[in-house]
């Protein structure tokens, strides 16, 4: 008998997928490959450039890689700021102000600087004294940013009329006033001054006491210290000749310009030493002279007066310098320095 085995079908097979190409393959296997490689050189890297910077942070020059630091200005404050303008300025303009004229322009320029001060109040019985200059002799720092100024101001004086030739209206005075001024650094722009209170007037200051003159030897007229002296100044004041032709080599002095003097003469001169009154000593003696100065123009004769230094060369006196104002350096300052120079003109 045949025996028949019976034999379960076959599963059905699973859907063949389709192959990919290698060109489609290989961008997606790529990045897969090279990623962690990328990631690891990235993380050793950034851990490699801690010592590195650091070590180049100490190897570099300290001048580049140091940032310069700016300087503070430094201001002078203003409290300390003499205001001997602002007070001269005030009282001039109270001087001149009137306390029934509160709208005229003395007296806004006073209230400016004085808000709610007093005025003075004119008198119509007699004209005003007219005012001539006004200005500050003498500053006291009070503290607190006060100040006290002493003012002088002159009184009369002054021409009636336009022509130089007519007699001045009254007598000249000068009287001294004290302003309390208060400065502060709190304004903007130039500051804070403020007249506190109207001017007090005060009596005027005291002469000082004047050391005695080490001028004591008096220069012959006709000796050749006086006849260099008076070509100088007349060259100096006049511009009667150059004066370059009397001063000492290395020594620069200017001429006056337009001085408008005609002639000049030498009054008197008297050195600091007996050794001007004779011959011409040797080369490099210094002697300094005050010498007296009359100027004449065409309005009248003008007394001046000048200390000069002259050093002794090849047989003449040159002026090696010349002090306007003052007294010339002492002994053993050079002659042509120009410590000190005045106004007026020095020597260099």
């Amino acid at each position: 008998m045949t025996t028949h085995t019976s034999r379960s079908a076959p599963a059905a097979a699973p859907p063949t997928r389709p192959l990919r190409s290698a060109s489609e393959s290989v961008p997606f296997l790529r990045p897969a490959r090279r990623g962690r490689p990328l990631a690891r050189m990235c993380v050793w890297a950034a851990v490699a450039a801690g010592p590195v910077a650091l070590i180049a942070t100490f190897a570099l020059p300290r001048s580049v890689i140091a940032a310069t630091e700016p300087r503070p200005t430094v201001t002078a404050s203003l409290s300390d700021t003499d205001p001997s303008g602002i007070a001269a300025l005030f009282c001039d303009l109270w001087l001149r102000s009137d306390g029934d004229e509160a709208d005229g322009r003395a007296a806004r320029a006073v209230q400016a600087l004085a808000p709610g001060i007093e005025l003075p109040t004119r008198s119509g019985a007699a004209a005003p004294t007219p005012v001539g200059a006004v200005v500050a002799v003498r500053s006291a720092r009070l503290g607190d940013g006060s100040w006290s100024v002493v003012v002088a101001a002159q009184f009369g004086g002054r021409p009636s009329g336009g022509g130089a030739e007519e007699k001045a209206s009254g007598p000249t005075v000068v009287r001294y006033f004290a302003v309390p001024v208060v400065v502060s650094d709190r304004a903007r722009g130039a500051g804070g001054f403020t007249v506190t209170g109207p001017p007090a007037q005060v009596a005027a200051p005291g002469l000082a006491v004047v050391k005695e003159s080490r001028f004591e030897d008096q220069v012959p007229d006709d000796g050749a210290l006086a006849s260099t002296l008076g070509g100088f100044f007349e060259a100096y004041l006049a511009g009667v000749g150059e004066v370059g032709r009397y001063l000492s080599p290395g020594t620069e002095l200017a001429a006056v310009k337009d001085s408008g003097y005609v002639s000049v003469a030498v009054d008197q001169a008297v050195a600091d030493s007996g050794v001007a009154a004779g011959a011409v000593p040797g080369d490099g003696v210094v002697v300094r002279v005050q010498v007296h100065v009359t100027a004449s123009d065409g309005a009248g004769r003008w007394p001046l007066m000048y200390a000069v230094a002259v050093t002794a060369r090849a047989g003449r006196w040159e002026v090696s310098a010349l002090q306007a104002g003052a007294e010339v350096p002492h002994a053993g300052v050079p002659a042509s320095s120009n410590s000190g120079s005045p106004a007026g003109g020095a020597a260099k």
